[in-house]
């Protein structure tokens, strides 16, 4: 009898625990922020600063021009390739493609969290009409 209450008790906390887990499991929705670029080599926003992202991925969809990326809020819109921008952590002077990632024709830049950066993302390419594939969660 014993056994029977056992074997009970014991169904009954699995079916719980599995019940629980089950609540855990949430999809979340990806969007599409893509953008295309409007004047080249000058800086234009894809999305103001958020502590909301979960997920990242930034692609340079060009064959042959190269797009520069920042996300630590260094760079802002409507600079050009050619501003100089004084970084916050040494306190260097360069120009904003050294203070921006390099997206090679092809390549991306992806992040999870809890690494996704918080803050304003900003892009530019080689040429006006070049595209840059954004998705975040």
């Amino acid at each position: 009898m014993l056994a029977v209450v056992f074997r009970c008790a014991l169904a009954v906390a699995m079916l719980a625990i599995g019940s629980l887990a089950a609540l855990a499991q949430s999809a979340v929705p990806t969007d599409n922020w893509s953008v295309n670029i409007t004047t080249g080599n000058t800086f234009q926003l894809v999305q103001g600063a958020t502590n909301t992202r979960r997920s990242l991925t930034i692609q340079n969809n060009n064959a042959s021009d190269n797009c520069y990326l920042n996300v630590d809020g260094t760079v802002q819109a409507g600079q050009t390739t050619a501003s100089t921008v004084t970084t916050d952590g040494t306190k260097v002077t360069l120009t904003t493609v050294k203070a921006s990632i390099l997206l090679l024709p092809g390549a991306a830049y992806t992040r999870y969290y809890p690494y996704v950066p918080a803050d304003a993302i900003v892009v530019t390419c080689a040429s006006s009409g070049d595209s840059v594939y954004v998705d975040m969660q």
